[in-house]
């Protein structure tokens, strides 16, 4: 935990790399913010080649995290999780923000402990 999911529209006019740096500056950002052991941090890029958008007027596009995260963080904390967490994806994402009708959002969603189930070796 925690599980982040990044969906992306495959029509961004930048060239996306590696996602790796981007999800270090997240893991990074829930270690240090969130107090989550960032070993414990798994994320995943999903590119949306079906999507639609407002009234289907080309050239929309957007980018959404989804962090799952276990209960108990204060609203405040969660906040600074989103606000940092946004700011890095635009900082990413610029050349697409600049050239795009680009949106970006995050969302934080709690997990009760006792519906999540891990085995590990």
């Amino acid at each position: 935990m925690p599980h982040l999911t990044l969906e992306y529209t495959g029509n961004l006019e930048q060239e996306i790399d590696a996602f790796s740096r981007l999800f270090l500056g997240l893991h990074r950002i829930l270690a240090d913010v969130g107090t989550i052991g960032i070993k414990n941090c798994k994320s995943r890029a999903v590119r949306l080649d079906d999507y639609f958008i407002g009234e289907g007027t080309a050239g929309g596009a957007f980018v959404h995290l989804e962090i799952r995260i276990f209960e108990g963080r204060s609203i405040e904390v969660k906040c600074e999780i989103g606000r940092q967490c946004l700011c890095l994806l635009g900082e990413y994402f610029s050349a697409s923000l600049a050239r795009s009708e680009l949106q970006i959002t995050v969302e934080i969603i709690d997990i009760q402990r006792q519906s999540y189930f891990k085995l590990s070796g």
